[in-house]
């Protein structure tokens, strides 16, 4: 996706009143995915720290109420999906192999800002060695 078409998309969603988007990811093993994309059409606080942890705390699953982006636009919902995996989440902390992780991806619309919370699961191993002879056990 080139600067432009990013661009034209991020104000496409801006003229349909989306104003933050959070991407929900997870994996583990030799595979990771996007699990959701929701969106808001909140007004968002002048404050970016403000507005990025309101973004961040949008529901992506459970009980509360969440607008899904493809149930929006399911085109957008899949280009904003690549575009976060290859160009963002494929270059941080690797999420999707051995113990794996998960994460979430903040957007602000239509600036493009971005703010990606990733968790790594990693298994500490410690190594002991001891030496002795059998027959001082006996």
């Amino acid at each position: 996706m080139t600067e432009n078409d990013l661009t034209g998309l991020l104000l496409q969603l801006a003229d349909r009143g989306v104003t933050g988007i959070k991407i929900y990811y997870a994996g583990g093993g030799d595979s990771g995915a996007i699990e959701e994309v929701v969106y808001t059409t909140d007004v968002l606080d002048r404050d970016e720290e403000i507005a990025f942890e309101f973004i961040s705390e949008l529901p992506t699953y459970g009980l509360e109420k969440a607008e899904n982006l493809k149930d929006l636009d399911s085109a957008a919902c899949s280009d904003i999906s690549d575009f976060a995996e290859d160009a963002i989440l494929n270059d941080v902390e690797d999420w999707w192999n051995n113990d794996g992780g998960y994460g979430t991806m903040s957007i602000m619309v239509p600036s493009g800002k971005y703010k990606v919370n990733n968790v790594i699961y990693i298994t500490e191993t410690e190594d002991y060695f001891h030496e002795g002879d059998l027959l001082s056990k006996a």
